[in-house]
């Protein structure tokens, strides 16, 4: 039911969002866009740094009283931080940049920062109880109430400031739902511990301003080594193969990094049960990244307008490399579950430093250059953190066998039939292209999805294999107490500073737990038998 929910939530708001992107490229020019999409960037990176750190350490640590106290205290102190370091830049922007435009929307957007800090919180005091439908329902909540305003004000002249409206309203939406739903109040009762929390954010926090740069390098290059336009064009392609890619990706990765930070919370070996999760999502996404390189050429200018029409090579090549980077959704979680931070931080910052040389040496030769250099380091990241992930899982050739035994028939028979229309009826063009390939895909995905319905339903169905969520107990004293009867930590908890893993009373507790409950064992099950309680 859980990945149920996460599926349908976020398909729910890329159609929200895919709608404020038609809109928005609608209504502003492609230089206004590209405007907002630089001075928006560096608030992407600040707003993904609360989602690490803090909050993975709240969802990984055993309860104990002042716990989420230290890292709200945490996330207070990044806000500040981070808005200290944004001030320069705004400054800056508004100085040396010819577009004056980037800098006022940099300024408008960098309070938002303290929203965000509480927001994350509270998601990660939400997601410790493993109540993955209430966050669904909640984010939607808030995603659509961004999106309305977002359209609202575009449509009656606000411009840019309509999507920096979208933040707030999101973000606000969030803080109040939340609250409600968790019942637990603002605290920094424990704010002694902030300084080790923050230490042992400092691997995660450089990650994410390494990933910033090998996601977003592209943009940066092309705006300063031609045009904020050009920089529009290429932040419009990524946004139509996101909105796809992010129906999957997004849902994959939370109930992955929820349900294995929390077995990992008690002690429990999760095996390869990451590919079990990726097998059934990745089918699925992989589907529809071919769908959507089939139909870029038609389908881009179509939704988007005619002046958008050189972003479809872009958006091609977007295709490609996002089907490697859905690996991440669930081998980063595996790798910050076992504390492989350092590890992975050495992996991005290599993949950083391609990106930016890339682009450099390609931007000459305008976006689509870029957008396959770009695609190549970030290939090189994904694959590099699969191999990390194999040989720490110790997946054998059967479990991997067994991705490609389900992930495959229907990715290869999607691809096969437009490959076959493409080159059958290569003048077609227009809507009505656009549905003959979307109903073909349809019926072959179809087709091929009931030869190996057995094996996506054990997959799709083990999304909702959450862990028990345990007393529900909050976090202050009583809460703690309450929780630590449950799993007593044993010296340092998983991921803190000295700690090895899950040890003494609690390791010894989850794995006698594991032992007398086979439906939880960790070990891969065969996707020929549906996980119990999966349907079929």
């Amino acid at each position: 039911m859980s990945g149920a929910a996460g599926f349908a939530s976020r398909g729910l708001v890329q159609v929200m969002l895919f709608g404020v992107t038609i809109v928005a490229t609608r209504v502003l020019s492609v230089a206004e866009f590209g405007a907002y999409a630089l001075g928006s960037l560096l608030l992407v990176v600040a707003r993904q740094l609360f989602y690490v750190g803090p909050y993975e350490y709240l969802l990984k640590m055993p309860a104990r009283a002042g716990l989420a106290g230290a890292c709200l205290a945490a996330n207070l102190v990044q806000s500040v931080v981070l808005a200290a370091a944004l001030v320069p830049v705004w400054l800056a922007a508004r100085l040396f940049l010819a577009e004056p435009m980037v800098g006022t929307i940099l300024g408008l957007l960098i309070p938002s920062l303290f929203p965000v800090a509480l927001a994350a919180w509270y998601e990660a005091i939400l997601l410790r109880t493993v109540r993955v439908r209430r966050y669904y329902a909640t984010t939607l909540a808030g995603d659509t109430a961004g999106a309305l305003v977002a359209v609202i004000l575009l449509l009656r002249g606000w411009s840019v400031a309509a999507l920096v409206a979208q933040a707030y309203v999101r973000h606000l939406v969030l803080i109040v739902l939340y609250a409600a739903a968790t019942a637990q109040r603002p605290t920094l009762s424990g704010r002694g511990e902030t300084g080790a929390v923050l230490r042992w954010s400092r691997a995660r926090y450089l990650a994410i301003a390494l990933t910033f740069t090998s996601t977003y390098g592209g943009d940066f290059v092309l705006g300063i080594s031609l045009s904020p336009a050009a920089t529009g064009l290429f932040r419009a392609a990524s946004r139509i193969v996101t909105a796809l890619t992010d129906l999957f990706s997004q849902p994959l990765q939370k109930i992955a990094q929820t349900n294995l930070s929390a077995a990992h919370a008690r002690g429990q070996d999760t095996g390869t049960r990451w590919l079990t999760m990726l097998s059934g999502v990745g089918a699925l996404a992989w589907a529809g990244l071919v769908t959507l390189a089939f139909t870029a050429r038609d389908l881009v200018p179509f939704a988007l307008g005619e002046k958008w029409v050189a972003a479809v090579p872009v958006v091609v090549v977007f295709c490609v490399a996002r089907g490697f980077s859905l690996l991440d959704a669930v081998t980063t979680a595996v790798l910050v579950c076992h504390d492989r931070q350092r590890a992975m931080l050495k992996v991005q910052g290599l993949t950083a430093v391609a990106v930016i040389a890339l682009a450099l040496a390609t931007a000459p030769l305008g976006a689509t250059a870029v957008a396959v250099a770009v695609g190549l380091a970030t290939t090189a990241m994904s694959l590099t953190y699969w191999v990390m992930v194999v040989r720490l899982s110790r997946a054998d050739g059967e479990a991997l066998l067994g991705l490609v035994r389900t992930a495959a028939p229907p990715v290869g028979a999607v691809a096969g039939v437009l490959a076959l229309l493409a080159w059958a009826v290569p003048q077609h063009h227009g809507s009505g292209a656009i549905l003959l390939r979307l109903v073909a895909a349809a019926g072959a995905f179809g087709l091929a999805l009931f030869a190996v319905r057995h094996r996506m339903l054990a997959a799709i169905g083990s999304l909702g294999h959450l862990p028990p969520a345990g007393p529900p107990g909050g976090l202050g004293p009583a809460g703690a107490a309450e929780m630590n009867s449950a799993c007593p930590p044993a010296g340092p908890g998983p991921g803190a500073p000295g700690a090895t893993g899950a040890t003494g009373a609690a390791g010894a507790a989850g794995a006698a737990g594991a032992a007398a409950r086979p439906d939880q064992r960790p070990a891969l099950r065969s996707l020929e038998q549906p996980a119990p309680g999966s349907p079929g």
